[in-house]
């Protein structure tokens, strides 16, 4: 069976999920609460109902019966790699930008990523920062070079969410350019999507089917 990846705006997620109290826990509600920007607050809930309702169409169950928990193995805070609590060997994995989410489940390691898409110039000491030189040279000759480097970030983003490199090095992670196919890294499944708005990938073992919400 393959994974599900789903993603959308922030609103139309918020309005697909209903009552966001009714899904989250205390924990999240609370991290919710102490982000300043009520555009962040909106991201963040609508990120971790996502994902609930990724894994529950996946795994054929209600939503609210799923418990995700973060815990990172460093600090012990509540962030950090999502696990479902009710199906641990069931992967999943969400992400938000500015007015953007998407989230992913699947029968192993998965991992999304998600970035806005602006009018910005491209910060180019960046791109330098973490593109191979073929991926540079890719940027350069597109006639929208941010959207292009965003279209490699997120590739990376959600190798590096399935443990497949770090954000130390990301150069070293030589993904293949956008439009080259298939696209493939070490055995791992990307999945793209995106237009003027927002673009985003998953990451799996497994084939993943896409669904766009709103």
């Amino acid at each position: 069976m393959a994974g599900l990846a789903l993603a959308g705006p922030t609103g139309a997620v918020l309005d697909a999920a209903g009552d966001v109290r009714e899904l989250l826990t205390r924990t999240e509600l609370d991290r919710a609460g102490a982000l300043r920007s009520a555009a962040d607050r909106e991201d963040f809930l609508a990120a971790h109902a996502l994902v609930r309702l990724c894994a529950g169409r996946l795994l054929g169950r209600p939503a609210q019966s799923l418990t995700v928990v973060q815990r990172c193995g460093s600090c012990e805070r509540p962030h950090g790699r999502p696990r479902l609590v009710e199906a641990p060997g069931t992967g999943v994995s969400l992400a938000h930008t500015r007015g953007w989410v998407a989230a992913a489940a699947a029968g192993g390691p998965v991992g999304v990523d998600v970035e806005a898409v602006d009018d910005a110039e491209i910060d180019w000491r960046t791109a330098e920062a973490v593109c191979t030189e073929e991926e540079l040279a890719a940027l350069r000759s597109d006639n929208h070079p941010l959207r292009a480097f965003l279209r490699q970030w997120v590739r990376k983003e959600s190798l590096v969410k399935v443990g497949a490199g770090t954000l130390d090095e990301p150069a070293r992670l030589d993904v293949p350019v956008y439009g080259q196919e298939p696209p493939r890294w070490h055995g791992w499944r990307l999945l793209d999507w995106g237009g003027a708005e927002a673009v985003g990938c998953v990451a799996a073992r497994e084939d993943m089917r896409l669904r766009l919400l709103g």
